[in-house]
């Protein structure tokens, strides 16, 4: 530590930090106008010069100005504020006098330095420039006139979002800010108009509507990806006005994408369901809480008498809380009795866990004095979540090895912390092995491009190629038990056809695991273009196996569509584990708990349970109880989806709006948002967090309520009177939730596989692998191949700007990419004599599908691309759950025309 006086005052510093930093830690105000505590110093505007000794007899800034040991600083004399008053002064030359009307009134720092420095007169004049206004680019509106340079926007698109779509122009005087055209292209996250300090970029949703001092703000948790993003909802009189951020919040540092800033208002949107919706005389109408509740159960009492508790299928989803998703199970499988129970989850994110848990192990906690003792003192900790990571060991990594995803559009939080880690130089490799260019390439220092489909054999290749260096750092690293088993299975696989597969050479699938085993502190991020293919549970399989080689120094982060995706897994959701990853033949801790018994047997995973319904029999299920999942809303296998909706004898949907799905359903209840209703989410990070309660329209319920209800008419009481309740359940039935009580859960959660709070034992407690594990070694299929007939592959991706049928009803989504459409390569396009725009005929071994047609150079040839939850665009016409599908394109408006 050193000494610093600043205005006569000593203060403690840390040796590195800044004038300002130093200033701001205890509450000394410094005028400033460019710097910003997101962003790296500039030094540019000089409204934050002070005087300091020893040192230069000029002013110099306290933004860019290292403190001393024994540095005295004064930050208010007249000479300063006469410096500051003369730069504020030309900076306001060209400024327009429209306060009235701009919207960054109330919250402008020039505005509000102006009157700091008691600026009333202006002695300058200069020639007027010629502003070039956009009002055209979607969301987002730009004033030059009112930009004062401060290279914020420039600084924080660049350096933050790694957008890089603004720039300087021009030098002098006429310097500006530009996106090189007369209209933005760009990500839209709006992370610019959250920086900018005056009004010279706004929010056009935003435009007239409110001024800053008539709203009030609250933090909420993003609906959106599994981020975990924190955001500022901004309201008037109870309507949500806008959305922002702050930047004092770790998770998100401030910056947001597109669906989070500009998708919020789904909350309010006019087609949200309001009431209960009863299938009568062949169509759905409005009906009465009590009479929908009634109908609901007396259907499932019916069945169950019928059928036996088989009979149901339970669907949980994504979006949902925690408290929500575990009442949903436990409704499923206490009440109920079925073992049916999945989500969304397993088309993807849950195939991950799955092949975690089943090499790495569950969760488990072992404690020295007995669980019922008080404190507990933890022994030993094993399970999967030991090895991954959170965004500040990402930011601290200095290795990043990306393969099988397109991080920028599955989960951006974890692009903005890589470049985070890359500004200020603690990341020196990021590495991308990707199957086309995505928006993230830029940022690598290597790029490598496999074969569609072949995530799995690259990572089995970079372990191949670990384990064949015999480098002696590796003992010290991993868990070699089963290193046996594995080398065999790995020296089956020879390296021709790994690059036959990948279609990248041996060395630079050596180069990869080169750098992973040199870095010190590496990690690795997967994502869907990984756990969404066919194999996607065995290639999985071998990235566990690659951190029990590489031990304890890899970070593992996965990559997580929905807001709960983790959450989902976590609550049991799945019919291969129950809450907390407890294995179903343990569950008579469980049914002691809830007085009830449970099913033991695995019941049927999502795909094989459509498949039941839609071929029917004695077997299949009756009804399926579906909860915020639309399941044609997905890509997997339309006519199967269409068939068991078609077949079963009830379906129970629970929605935020009348969606494809829920309108086939014959009683449909409304639900909250997840920003509106009480609970916790859990983040891709692991990061639990709350969710305060709120109502944007009248009429909705919590999940969790509407199955209690049910549940009650059925003969059980949960007795929950608050989602408080739930989660101290929650935390009983699975103790790395039980860190806080529900009301002192911090604002920005806690991870739950870091039991801060519980102790741990001084000597002896250790992270061990769970011994009774065996080897889980898989064969990974070849990835699909193009034929005569289908001669191109069908790549199914993820938008920027979409995310299921949330995104649909957002305003950034409904403006940005309204509707889907399929991408080519130009080379491909040029050989079908297809353009941009034209509508061509898609087909696959599964089926047909129109579509518009787009040309862009990052699809790899060879390759049709196409984002998943459109409505025009239901890919599961075309595919049978996989990413992967080979297609033939004929193009439509050539005939037409």
């Amino acid at each position: 530590m050193i000494t610093v006086t600043i205005n006569g005052k000593a203060l403690e510093a840390q040796p590195g930090m800044t004038i300002m930093d130093v200033a701001d830690r205890h509450g000394i105000y410094i005028p400033r106008l460019c710097y910003h505590k997101a962003l790296s110093p500039i030094g540019a505007c000089r409204i934050c010069v002070v005087e300091v000794k020893p040192g230069p007899p000029r002013p110099v800034p306290a933004c860019t100005t290292p403190v001393t040991d024994k540095m005295e600083v004064t930050t208010e004399s007249e000479r300063l504020a006469h410096y500051r008053r003369e730069l504020l002064q030309l900076l306001l030359i060209n400024h327009p006098l429209d306060c009235p009307i701009c919207d960054k009134g109330g919250e402008c720092e020039l505005q509000n330095l102006t009157q700091y420095l008691k600026i009333q007169d202006q002695p300058y004049t200069a020639a007027r420039l010629t502003p070039r206004y956009d009002s055209q680019s979607p969301l987002i509106e730009r004033y030059p006139d009112r930009c004062v340079n401060c290279e914020r926007c420039v600084r924080v698109c660049r350096d933050r979002v790694g957008a890089a779509a603004l720039y300087f122009d021009n030098r002098g005087y006429r310097t500006a800010v530009t996106a090189g055209g007369a209209v933005m292209d760009c990500e839209f996250c709006g992370s610019c108009i959250a920086v900018c300090p005056v009004g010279a970029i706004i929010d056009k949703t935003f435009k007239y509507s409110a001024r800053a001092w008539q709203l009030d703000k609250d933090m909420a948790v993003c609906p959106y990806c599994g981020g975990g993003c924190r955001l500022v909802l901004n309201t008037k009189k109870g309507r949500l006005k806008r959305v922002t951020s702050s930047f004092e919040k770790s998770v998100n540092a401030g910056i947001l994408c597109s669906r989070g800033r500009f998708g919020l208002n789904i909350v309010q949107e006019e087609t949200r369901l309001k009431e209960p919706l009863l299938r009568k005389g062949g169509r759905l109408v409005a009906v009465s809480w009590n009479e929908a509740l009634d109908y609901a159960a007396e259907q499932l009492r019916h069945l169950r008498a019928q059928f036996g508790p088989k009979a149901f299928a339970g669907i949980g989803s994504p979006r949902a809380s925690n408290e929500s998703n575990y009442v949903f199970q436990k409704f499923c499988r206490a009440v109920l009795g079925t073992p049916h129970v999945d989500a969304t989850t397993a088309l993807d994110h849950q195939r991950m866990l799955k092949a975690l848990v089943d090499v790495l192990g569950r969760p488990k906690v072992t404690y020295a004095n007995g669980e019922e003792s008080a404190p507990r003192i933890i022994r030993g900790v094993s399970g999967f979540q030991l090895a991954l990571g959170t965004y500040d060991d990402l930011e601290k990594a200095d290795t990043v090895l990306v393969v099988g995803s397109d991080v920028k559009k599955e989960m951006p939080t974890l692009v903005w912390r890589v470049n985070a880690a890359q500004k200020d130089k603690r990341l020196r490799n990021l590495l991308i092995i990707s199957t086309r260019r995505t928006r993230f390439r830029s940022a690598a220092q290597w790029n490598a491009f496999c074969r569609p489909g072949s995530p799995g054999f690259v990572v089995l290749g970079i372990l191949k190629s670990l384990l064949e260096q015999n480098d002696p750092r590796l003992r010290g690293l991993g868990d070699f038990r089963r290193e046996e088993v594995l080398r065999k299975r790995l020296d089956a696989t020879p390296w021709s056809l790994v690059e036959k597969a990948t279609g990248l050479q041996r060395r630079d699938l050596a180069y990869a695991a080169q750098n992973l085993l040199d870095a010190e502190r590496p990690s690795l991020i997967v994502g869907y273009d990984l756990a969404g293919l066919a194999d996607g549970y065995g290639s999985m399989c071998y990235v566990a196996d690659m951190l029990l080689v590489l031990g304890k120094k890899l970070r593992l982060h996965l990559t997580a569509e929905k807001a709960n995706t983790q959450g989902c897994s976590d609550m049991g959701v799945s019919p291969f584990w129950l809450p907390g990853y407890v294995p179903l033949d343990g569950a008579e801790a469980l049914e002691q708990f809830w007085g009830a018994s449970i099913p033991k047997e695995t019941g049927l995973p999502l795909d094989r349970l459509l498949h039941a319904a839609a071929e029917g029999g004695p077997d299949a299920p009756k009804a399926l109880l579906l909860m915020g999942s639309n399941l044609l809303g997905t890509h997997y296998a339309r006519p199967v989806v269409e068939k068991a909706l078609e077949n079963v004898a009830f379906v129970m949907s629970q929605e935020v709006f009348l969606n494809e799905t829920a309108a086939r359903a014959h009683v449909v209840f409304p639900v909250k948002t997840a920003v509106e209703s009480e609970g916790t989410w859990t983040s891709g990070e692991l990061r639990v967090q709350r969710q305060r309660a709120r109502a944007f329209v009248d009429g909705p319920w919590d999940d969790w309520k509407i199955h209690q209800e049910i549940s009650r008419r059925l003969g059980m009481d949960f007795g929950y009177a608050s989602a408080a309740d739930v989660f101290r359940e929650i935390c009983a039935v699975f103790p790395h939730y039980d860190q806080y009580p529900f009301s002192e859960i911090p604002e920005e959660g806690y991870w739950w596989n870091r039991m801060y709070r519980a102790k741990y034992g001084s000597a002896s407690w250790r992270r061990v692998l769970d011994p009774t594990l065996g080897a889980v070694i898989p064969w990974l299929e070849f990835p699909p191949q193009p034929s005569d007939s289908y001669p191109l592959l069908l790549l199914v991706s993820r938008s920027l700007f979409q995310s299921g049928t949330y995104g649909r009803y957002g305003t950034g989504a409904r403006t940005l990419e309204p509707e889907g459409g399929v991408w080519l390569c130009p080379t491909d396009a040029e050989k079908l004599g297809i353009h941009d725009g034209d509508t061509v005929l898609l087909s696959t071994p599964h089926g047909t599908m129109e579509a518009p047609v787009g040309i862009d150079r990052r699809v790899p040839q060879g390759v049709v691309q196409a984002a998943t939850h459109y409505e025009n665009l239901p890919l599961g016409r075309l595919t049978d759950g996989g990413l992967l599908t080979p297609v033939r394109v004929e193009n439509l408006s050539s005939k037409t025309h």
